[in-house]
């Protein structure tokens, strides 16, 4: 079952650096136009640091710096992350009715994940009053490969599922699939059929059923999924649970402007 980090664990694993980049971010974003020194009287760091921090962010997009006042504001890469979040923050919203019903009607946790580069991100979830559950764990990021995941990937144009199939791909389990060949088969079954149903992949006593939210142009927005302890899904309860998860996923394609989801 899936869990988020603990918060020891989270500070346990934090990078100073990347702690020390994200200030400065928000502190550009925050107060654009500034000059590198005032940037480093407000962050309390070193000029140096400060410097090497503010070449790095404008190297890969994140901030500019004016040639004539030498002055820092946001760049274009931080503009695609803003417009991004949004994005994900709006389909969160919309989805939360669709996701509660689909929790309430299944009993069992539900997740609205979307993808983030080549993970699959967690944007929206529910979760039963039982003591026995699957958690939601908003903000969980993994590999599209394995689990729910497999959905997202199945509705990418080839050329981006043949890069990730072309790495080397993690094994959560002994039955999570990493050989591409057999992987481009079971992507190709989920495309003709609409839902993936995925046993023990990410881990070992979970199950989940999946189905594609879709845009009004064809292409994949998000994908929604229940998962259960694998002994509470009976082959008998099955089809139903996939019947109404699909039932869920077309709802919410026509709420997000889709026509309709795979069939």
């Amino acid at each position: 079952m899936t869990s988020a980090a603990p918060p020891r664990e989270i500070e346990q694993y934090r990078v100073d650096a990347v702690d020390a980049a994200l200030g400065l971010l928000m502190l550009i974003a925050e107060t654009p136009d500034l000059g590198l020194s005032e940037i480093t009287r407000r962050s309390g760091q070193s000029k140096a640091r400060v410097y090497r921090l503010l070449c790095s962010l404008e190297a890969n997009g994140f901030v500019s710096c004016s040639t004539e006042k030498r002055s820092y504001r946001l760049g274009l890469a931080a503009v695609a992350v803003g417009n991004a979040a949004e994005r994900q923050i709006d389909i969160a919203r919309v989805a939360a009715p669709i996701v509660a019903r689909l929790g309430s009607d299944t009993g069992e946790t539900v997740q609205l994940r979307v993808r983030d580069g080549r993970n699959s991100l967690c944007v929206a979830g529910w979760e039963p009053d039982r003591a026995v559950k699957v958690l939601a764990n908003i903000g969980g990021s993994r590999p599209m490969h394995a689990g729910s995941g497999v959905v997202l990937l199945a509705f990418q144009d080839e050329a981006f599922r043949e890069s990730v199939l072309g790495e080397p791909l993690k094994a959560f389990t002994e039955r999570t699939c990493v050989d591409p060949e057999r992987l481009r088969q079971i992507l190709a079954t989920v495309r003709e059929q609409g839902y993936y149903v995925s046993h023990g992949e990410v881990s070992p006593d979970l199950i989940s059923i999946s189905a594609p939210v879709m845009g009004r142009d064809g292409k994949i927005i998000a994908t929604i999924h229940i998962g259960a302890p694998t002994g509470r899904v009976s082959d008998s309860l099955l089809p139903n649970h996939i019947e109404t998860v699909r039932r869920a996923a077309r709802e919410l394609s026509a709420l997000l402007g889709g026509a309709r989801t795979a069939v």
